[in-house]
């Protein structure tokens, strides 16, 4: 009752008091709009991180099957029954292992066959062979017996020349010549020295050996021998010109010494010479031996065992065709080969067990892979299963499609699960590059201007938030820091240059307006309950009125 005779009291003021209902209700908006501006507030807070080490990897990503890395035809190179087939579809087999088996029968009778041929080629006649040898023998013993004479009539001509120098052809005649026949005279006194020189060396080496030396040692004393024959020859052929020399020059060639020593000197010739071409001989009959019995040894020809040999690897290749092997490690696919058939052409297939991924990518992502490169592979089809591989394959000629080029990229896995198998699904991620333990910051607080990229830091930590509070506010405005970036994948980036281990920066920025506002009660709203709009109408069409 009492609130009734209040509202019936307002609504008699104002419509006896148009002029100032008008001027409260102004200054009530007013007030209301200045108390209302007066709680909307605008704070900006900035979440912020510290700059941390970190990686940065950077990949491509595609989609693809799984595909075994070879599928091979099973061939039988040759014809024949099939006698064994060990193996059955769907049984995984080791490179080399039998696949089936053919009569292989007549392949080992022609393999005997040429391999006694062969045989027959490379064996020696063994009477032929210990008559070379023996030939050879009697050469070396023959060859001894001569050295040892002929260094026993060696050494007689050594003394005999001695002789002669110090006597007929001694200083005394010697000085009687002129300037030619001294000359003459000290050719040949050289020549005698170097064979008296040769002879001592050589003899030394004759008195070591045996006639049961080595053959080795006895061609050696035969080579040093024969030099040594030579430079005697040489020597009495030089003291027979001194000597003919001085009995021109002094007229003597009746005299008995002279006659003596003429025979002497022929004697001596002959000897020598005789040598000379004794050990010649001997040494050119050895080396006649010594490829005889080499030649008696190895009888046949050898272009002939060179075809024979030839022959035998034939037919070994032939009775290896009788078993059909597989070339790779894999599983058999297909198996069309058995037992009591004949042999002809393809028996079956054999994929690699080894499986590879092939995905395509476009024009731009195929640019960035390398052979090598590491990939992780997830599979639609076995949840939770994450294999590793490497690019081992780049198409170097693209598709195109609908104008779309793509390159098929191949990838080898690292391990062999069995749970995986040939066509399934698979999503792979290579990696193109990385950078470890480097300087990184989100990539949210990276801004760009001017064509320079920055970041906006501050000098020190922020107060800290309230729970439930996103960011902090900062009586200071964030810095601009200009940066040079490497490396970016979709989460980090890395910072070569503008920022250091420590440094805080902005990652992310909110600026939050929330308005609060009181709503102070309404003069003509708080008039009749229900019947304040009509109240309020009637009112403001009085006004209008007025």
């Amino acid at each position: 009752m009492n609130n009734q005779t209040f509202i019936q009291k307002i609504k008699s003021f104002i419509s006896n008091n148009i002029i100032w209902s008008i001027l409260i209700l102004l200054v009530i908006v007013g007030v209301s709009y200045y108390f209302l501006k007066g709680k909307t507030s605008t704070e900006t807070r900035y979440i912020t991180s510290t700059v941390a080490n970190g990686s940065v990897i950077v990949s491509v990503s595609g989609s693809g099957q799984i595909e075994s890395s070879d599928t091979i035809t099973i061939n039988a190179k040759t014809t024949g029954d099939i006698v064994s087939v060990p193996v059955k579809v769907g049984q995984y087999i080791g490179k080399g292992s039998i696949i089936a088996s053919i009569d292989s029968a007549d392949a080992k009778i022609a393999l005997e066959t040429a391999q006694l041929s062969l045989d027959k080629l490379k064996k020696p006649n063994t009477l032929t062979v210990l008559q070379k040898e023996n030939s050879l023998k009697k050469n070396y013993d023959d060859s001894w017996n001569n050295m040892s004479s002929f260094y026993i009539d060696t050494n007689n001509i050594i003394n005999g020349l001695e002789s002669l120098n110090n006597g007929y052809l001694g200083s005394q005649n010697k000085s009687q010549l002129g300037d030619a026949g001294r000359t003459k005279f000290d050719l040949s006194e050289k020549a005698y020295w170097d064979a008296k020189k040769s002879y001592d060396t050589n003899v030394a080496f004759y008195k070591s050996l045996s006639r049961s030396s080595s053959n080795e040692s006895l061609d050696e004393l035969l080579i040093q021998s024969l030099d040594t024959a030579k430079i005697v020859s040489n020597s009495v052929k030089l003291e027979q010109a001194s000597f003919d020399y001085l009995n021109n020059y002094l007229a003597q060639s009746s005299s008995s010494q002279v006659s003596t020593n003429q025979a002497n000197l022929a004697s001596w010739a002959n000897t020598s010479n005789g040598y000379v071409n004794s050990i010649l001989s001997s040494i050119n009959t050895k080396g006649e031996s010594i490829q005889s019995l080499k030649e008696a040894i190895s009888p046949a020809d050898e272009l002939d065992i060179r075809q024979a040999i030839l022959n035998v690897e034939t037919k070994q290749n032939a009775l290896n065709d009788c078993f059909v092997r597989a070339p790779i490690d894999g599983i058999i696919a297909t198996l069309t080969a058995k037992v009591g058939q004949t042999a002809s052409g393809s028996i079956g297939t054999l994929i690699a067990k080894q499986k590879i991924v092939k995905i395509a990518l476009n024009e731009v992502d195929i640019a960035k892979i390398k052979l090598g490169q590491k990939a992780t592979l997830a599979f639609d089809a076995i949840e939770g299963l994450t294999i590793t591989g490497s690019v081992d394959g780049i198409d170097t000629v693209g598709t195109v499609s609908s104008g779309v080029v793509t390159y098929n990229v191949t990838i080898s896995l690292d391990v062999d699960d069995a749970r995986v198998k040939p066509g399934m699904s698979v999503s792979a991620t290579v990696i193109t590059d990385t950078a470890q333990d480097v300087v990184v910051v989100p990539n949210s607080a990276i801004k760009t201007k001017n064509g320079l990229s920055y970041v906006e830091t501050f000098n020190a930590d922020l107060p800290a938030v309230a729970t439930g509070v996103q960011g902090s506010i900062s009586p200071t405005l964030p810095n601009q820091t200009t940066i040079e970036i490497g490396l970016a994948d979709d989460i980090n980036t890395e910072i070569t240059s503008g920022l250091k281990i420590g440094d805080i920066i902005v990652t992310k920025t909110i600026t939050a307006t929330a308005a609060k506002a009181t709503t102070a009660p309404s003069i003509l709203s708080a008039v009749g309950g229900n019947r304040t709009q009509a109240g309020g109408s009637n009112a403001m069409r009085a006004v209008a009125g007025h």
